[in-house]
């Protein structure tokens, strides 16, 4: 099975302060209640069976404990991972590394949790300005984790997350040798997120852009009028129980229900409606379609790449909506469906306008 994936956000409270990170864009922050995490789970279990049942899936897919914080701050973290692996799905999790001493990383172990990606992108006295925690103590939680898992009876994968925030290659390949020289070597390299435009990145303010038009535009010509995948295969809880669109709405600008009052196919309508507007959260998150294309589009202006590469990137995420996504949603949710471009007209600088719905 393929692009199934369940993240819960078992708090979003963080005890770094990483530069990149909006931490202060999220207007409340708690952790998730054992009640909450339970029907959590059961949603997934309910949309796992229905996938399973529509599509003849063998696979179990993932959950990812993680949403926007440092899930080592909850005391029932190993708890949650024996109860996600019980349930039957592969369990992850993301962390910086500062809590994860012997004893945590001991219960996690035993717990069954068969991934962790370790967010350690610098070292020494830049990673302590950038992250506001303390290197040494991070160190050596990693290589003592790194070193157990792989002693482990159930071996658990230890990754290490190289967010690209300084975007320079040069460095990235610096934290790999570091790494690899700490007997770590197995890497996850992520491109700056701006979370849904709650992180300001001077050229990610997409609207000032005309290219914005000609990349909506190249989209809207497909069929299919691909959209974000994301909300679609990385399905998210917060800890408050309710859906929101994905993992990039910081700001939790988009609640869609509660696990207590609806399920995942309840809420697909809904984030169709969202992504295709680009009413909230999209409009301004750098991995939307629209905004991946205007970036292309000011690369291939300055002379950085050829047109070509615009065309592949208008095919992949064409290639990726329909291959992921478009059947899914026609049988889950059969009157579930895009909403026609046309409905939309063209502001001056290339955004679609939202049309007033009455109720």
């Amino acid at each position: 099975m393929t692009g199934l994936g369940f993240d819960i956000e078992i708090t979003n409270r963080c005890n770094a302060h990483c530069s990149f990170c909006p931490r202060d864009a999220t207007p409340h922050q708690g952790l998730m209640s054992e009640e909450t995490f339970d029907k959590s789970v059961e949603r997934a279990i309910e949309y796992r069976d229905r996938c399973i049942e529509l599509f003849g899936w063998t696979r179990v897919g993932t959950v990812d404990l993680c949403g926007l914080g440092e899930p080592l701050l909850h005391k029932q973290a190993p708890k949650f991972v024996r109860q996600v692996r019980d349930a039957g799905f592969d369990c992850q999790m993301n962390s910086n590394g500062a809590l994860l001493d012997e004893r945590r990383g001991d219960a996690l172990l035993e717990a069954g949790l068969e991934r962790v990606l370790l967010n350690v992108g610098d070292i020494g006295e830049e990673y302590e300005k950038i992250y506001e925690l303390p290197f040494e103590k991070t160190r050596a939680n990693v290589v003592r984790f790194a070193q157990d898992a792989h002693d482990a009876d159930d071996a658990c994968e230890v990754q290490i997350v190289l967010v690209d925030h300084h975007e320079d290659p040069d460095h990235l390949e610096r934290m790999k040798t570091y790494w690899r020289d700490q007997g770590v070597d197995n890497f996850r390299v992520i491109g700056l997120m701006n979370r849904g435009g709650a992180l300001y990145v001077d050229h990610m303010q997409y609207e000032q852009y005309p290219e914005l038009e000609e990349a909506t535009r190249l989209l809207d010509e497909r069929p299919s009028k691909p959209q974000c995948v994301a909300p679609f295969v990385f399905l998210f809880v917060g800890y408050d129980g309710q859906y929101y669109l994905c993992c990039s709405d910081w700001r939790k600008e988009a609640p869609l229900g509660s696990v207590f009052e609806k399920s995942f196919v309840d809420v697909l309508e809904e984030k169709v409606r969202l992504v295709t507007t680009r009413e909230k959260v999209c409009r301004t998150c750098n991995t939307d379609p629209a905004n991946e294309i205007t970036d292309l589009l000011r690369a291939v202006a300055a002379g950085k790449i050829s047109s070509q590469r615009v065309i592949e990137a208008v095919d992949h995420l064409d290639n990726v909506w329909n291959l992921f996504v478009a059947d899914r949603l026609e049988h889950l949710s059969p009157g579930c469906t895009t909403v026609d471009a046309s409905a939309f007209e063209a502001s001056n600088a290339g955004r679609r306008l939202i049309p007033v719905e009455s109720n």
